[in-house]
Parts: C-alpha cells; structure tokens; sequence
C-alpha cells in the first residue's frame, strides 16, 4: 500500500510538475507576469512566495496550473484555482492577453511539449539500457494464422503492409487492432526474402480496464529472446527510438479518442487517478525501467488529452489563437471565449466525474 501511495504521488507529481514547468519557464521568457505557480487545485495546503510568483502545494491533486495575469478566461478557472494571491489589477503590458500571438502560442503549447519532451527522454534511456529485440520468431503455435501462414521460428518479420519493423513489439502494436484484415508480412529465412498474406485472428477476452469484453488481433508467434535476436543501441539511435517510441504512442492514444467519439471505444474504458495510482503501485514493484516506461507514456496520454479542443484545457486555448490568427489579429471576444471556457470547464468536470466513476466501479468489481 505505501509503495502504491509513493509511487501515485511520484508519478503524478513529476508529469504535473513537467507540463507546469513548460508554461511557466515559456511565461517567463515572453515576460508575462505568473502570480501563482501550483501543483494541485483548491485550497493551498502550503507555500512560499519568491518574486512576484507565489509557488504553492493545493489540496486536489489531480493537476497543477499557473497563473499569468490578464487572461480573459481566468474567471471561470478561479474556482477550481482557489482564491488568487493578488488583488485586481490594472491592464499591464505584461499581461497574457497584451502579448503578441506568437508569445501566448508559445506559452500555452509549452505544457504539451514539455510532457512529450518528457517522454522521448524517458524513451530513450529505456531504450539505451535495454537495447531491442529484433522480430525474430521464437515459437509458433499450431493452428494459428502463423501457423497457416507458414511462418517458421527463425524467421523475422522485416515490414507489415510495407511498413518497416524495427523491434518485436512493433508486430504486436501493429497486429492488434488489424483482427480479420489480411495483412502483407515481409520475411527474411536465412539468405531468402518473401512475402506471406496473413489474417489476425480475432481473440475476445474480458478486460479489468474496460469492464467489457474487448476484441484484438492475434497471429500466434513468440518472438525470441535469445542473443541472436538482441541488438544493443547507441546514443543516437536510442534517441530515434525514443522520438519513434513517443510517436508510436500518440498515435496510439489520438487512435483511442477518436474511437471513443465514434463509439468504437466503450468509455468504460476511461481511467482516473485510482487506476493511475494502481498501475503506479505495479510498475514500480515491478522496478525503475518498468516505472519510468509507464510514467512516459502517461506523460503523452496528459499530452494528447491536454490538445483536445476543449475550452480551459490547451487544445481550447490554441483553437482561439488559431480563429485570431485566421481573423487577422481580431481576437475571439472576451464574452465568447468566457460563454465557451464555462461550457468546457463543465465538459472538462464530466470527464472527470465519469473517469472516478469508473474507477470506483473497478474497485467494487461492476
């Protein structure tokens, strides 16, 4: 249980102190006044002030925010922000609002760069350390679309559809959502290269995270682990594998949302701090390079759900930079963009409320 509640706490500690840390260092390189820098909402639990910045430690941690004055929309998060640590000011041209677009594109971005920059990081010190496994198949189980297909152990699978395959988990990551669609595999068996059509098959089992049954591709190899498949890295190419690793999985997450909006995706499938702490809890049992491997890709999951066009979350702010941007320097009006911050602050609220349901609904075994 403690090394559940440390390891929650480090995680989200770190990412939320990550994405803080972009828009306040962004802030103050376009010197926009920041009045608050907190990790957490709500009431402050604790704080010192140094400058004209008062760095504080709030009761909800479920996220972190700075606050940089002169922002149109700041009215709506306030509640969430707890009570501001200066009294109403006049306009300054240090004010958010009183600095060109480019400046407030920079700032508001920074929080989703920082996450991602994070992550490729991580990336690429797991992947320096560990080195890969190329796709070379160990086992092939019978009566499998491998096994149907031909494929042999010792054969190593060099692209699906044309797409090249530089490690073992790429198959997995690439055959998983593609159940009943026939793919192309590009084989190398000693000095030979072929092509073999191949079908995933479709395995259906019972998911804790999603409390439904969910559907997947399977071809029915084990990929081995031998020396003759590992392959150490350098630095540089340990960096490409951590760009690649950090593209791979925003693809992945962008995939789920919009397989969310199309109901493709239960919403069940939704998780909150319990089940981040859960996981947290796991991972790091599990030891340092499984834990950090989770905190990167936690660090693009906040990335991506910090894009999503929603008002009061970055994705909302860029959107009305983007409209200033088309209109010729004509920003939205203060009225519109406080009318759409109150409907995404309800959205945002929603998410919320219905990621803790499910993580409540987990617990309970519904």
């Amino acid at each position: 249980m403690l090394t559940t509640i440390l390891a929650t706490a480090l995680v989200l500690g770190v990412l939320i102190l990550v994405h803080e840390l972009g828009h306040f260092w962004a802030a103050k390189l376009v010197d926009i006044e920041v009045s608050r820098f907190s990790i957490g909402f709500g009431p402050k639990i604790a704080g010192f002030t140094r400058g004209e910045t008062e760095y504080v430690l709030s009761a909800l941690p479920l996220g972190g925010y700075v606050k940089m004055e002169g922002m149109a929309d700041e009215e709506v998060t306030s509640a969430l922000e707890g009570e501001s640590p200066h009294e109403k000011r006049a306009p300054s041209p240090r004010d958010f609002d009183a600095k060109p677009l480019w400046a407030r594109f920079l700032v508001i971005s920074a929080g989703v760069l920082m996450n991602l920059l994070f992550a490729v990081i991580a990336f690429s010190f797991i992947a320096h350390e560990r080195g890969v496994y190329l796709p070379v198949i160990g086992e092939v189980a019978e009566e499998t679309p491998a096994f149907a297909a031909g494929l042999q152990p010792g054969d190593e699978i060099l692209a699906i559809d044309g797409d090249e395959i530089e490690d073992a988990g790429e198959v997995g990551r690439t055959v998983f959502p593609r159940a009943g669609e026939e793919l192309t595999l590009s084989v190398r068996r000693g000095q030979e290269t072929f092509e073999l059509p191949i079908v995933p098959r479709t395995v259906r089992e019972y998911d804790e995270i999603a409390r439904d049954t969910v559907e997947y591709g399977q071809i029915g190899v084990m990929f081995s682990t031998g020396e003759d498949a590992y392959r150490p890295l350098s630095a540089g190419q340990s960096i490409v594998a951590g760009f690649e690793q950090t593209g791979g999985w925003i693809s992945e997450v962008a995939t789920f949302f919009g397989r969310l909006v199309t109901g493709r995706s239960s919403p069940k499938e939704l998780g909150g701090p319990i089940v981040i702490g859960q996981l947290s809890g796991e991972f790091a049992r599990a030891g340092f390079w499984p834990l950090l491997n989770f905190m990167a890709i936690i660090s693009v999951n906040l990335a991506v759900l910090n894009l999503l066009p929603i008002p009061v979350l970055d994705g909302g702010h860029l959107v009305f930079l983007a409209i200033e941007g088309l209109r010729g320097g004509k920003p939205v009006s203060v009225e519109q963009r406080l009318r759409f911050s109150q409907i995404g602050m309800l959205l945002v609220l929603g998410l919320m409320v219905w990621a803790f349901a499910n993580d409540i609904m987990r617990l309970v075994g519904a």
